[in-house]
């Protein structure tokens, strides 16, 4: 029986460091064999210690729902703190340690979105192959609290500059255009391209988190008295191109994605019908790991991969449609007919 009311005094002077460790890795998974395989014990120990845990800080910590544990209250609160002591203990001992990618064994952890890392992941994994080939490269995608995830887990991430949290470090990476993509023979694949054609075709929306319905475009549009209808909302940039091939949907899409989808599913880019102001993706990581020698090495290949693939991109399609001098371009104004422009993706 936890008495939660009780004073709870610790000598922190005595406390075991490995107590920690375990602290955050089981707080961390609420999970005990997933947090004994990153302490590198058996479960019967990881039980053991979580016990140890809940004498320590007079608290279950962690608790039966259903089939799963979950972390009580007090566990919440100690998160944070098990993780920056950690981290601090962790730092303590790097310090006057060369970190040699050679021979590191670790994780480097990168979070972007789907297209990003389609776009990056190639060259990425050939250079961490040829020099840092035992380490591991731990890809995840946007799907998470960003910034939470670099305070805890370290490593960077890749995210348009609008989207960058407060509290991180960034730097510009790329930029990217939006485009417009649908299927070959999808009647605003020639004609007029006017707004307010675009606008009344059913849209496909990215949306990694599932919290912002609003995108690329919207602004523009509402400003000339129109929106879109968004029909189909999704979390990943590989799920719109199955979307599009068996319907008159469209979708905005950043040009890198899309040219590329364009070659493996056979549908047609075009150039919007009126541009949008491009995007700047920058790479961002937390401010405490901003000296850590891995962090660094890290951020330097991401760097090197992006400026050799920015290389690589074809060009973006021109616009051909434009719109007479004080002509509403949502009323269908002069545009050019026929198809879009062919892109030449050598």
């Amino acid at each position: 029986m936890f008495d939660s009311g009780m004073l709870h005094v610790m000598n922190v002077a005595a406390y075991d460091l490995n107590h920690l460790r375990a602290l955050h890795f089981l707080l961390d998974e609420a999970h005990v064999a997933r947090a004994a395989r990153r302490l590198g014990i058996t479960p019967a120990a990881a039980s053991n210690a979580l016990r140890r845990l809940r004498a320590d800080f007079d608290d279950p910590l962690l608790v039966r729902s259903g089939r799963a544990l979950v972390r009580t209250p007090r566990a919440e609160q100690l998160r944070a703190p098990a993780r920056e002591v950690l981290a601090a203990a962790e730092r303590l001992f790097e310090v006057g340690t060369a970190f040699d990618p050679a021979t590191d064994v670790g994780d480097f952890v990168l979070t972007t979105s789907d297209r990003v890392a389609e776009l990056l992941l190639p060259a990425l994994d050939a250079l961490l192959r040829e020099r840092a080939p035992r380490a591991t490269l731990l890809m995840r995608t946007v799907t998470v609290d960003v910034a939470a995830h670099l305070r805890e887990h370290g490593g960077v991430a890749i995210v348009p500059r609008v989207a960058r949290e407060r509290g991180l470090r960034g730097e510009d990476l790329f930029v990217d255009e939006f485009v417009c993509l649908m299927r070959r023979g999808h009647p605003l694949s020639r004609g007029p391209w006017t707004l307010a054609r675009y606008a009344a075709a059913e849209h496909v929306v990215v949306a990694p988190l599932d919290s912002l319905r609003r995108a690329a475009g919207d602004e523009l549009l509402a400003a000339h008295g129109l929106s879109r209808r968004v029909t189909r909302l999704v979390t990943s940039f590989s799920l719109v191109a199955p979307l599009l091939v068996a319907s008159d949907r469209i979708s905005t899409l950043p040009r890198s994605f899309a040219l590329a989808q364009v070659r493996a599913q056979g549908l047609v880019v075009r150039a919007l019908p009126v541009p949008l102001p491009p995007i700047q993706m920058q790479l961002v990581w937390d401010p405490a790991h901003d000296a850590d020698p891995r962090g660094l090495w890290l951020r330097a290949v991401v760097r090197e991969v992006a400026n050799a693939t920015r290389a690589r991109l074809p060009q973006q399609p021109k616009a051909r449609a434009h719109h007479s001098k004080g002509r509403d371009p949502a009323r269908g104004a002069r545009a050019t007919h026929g198809r879009p422009r062919s892109v030449d993706h050598r």
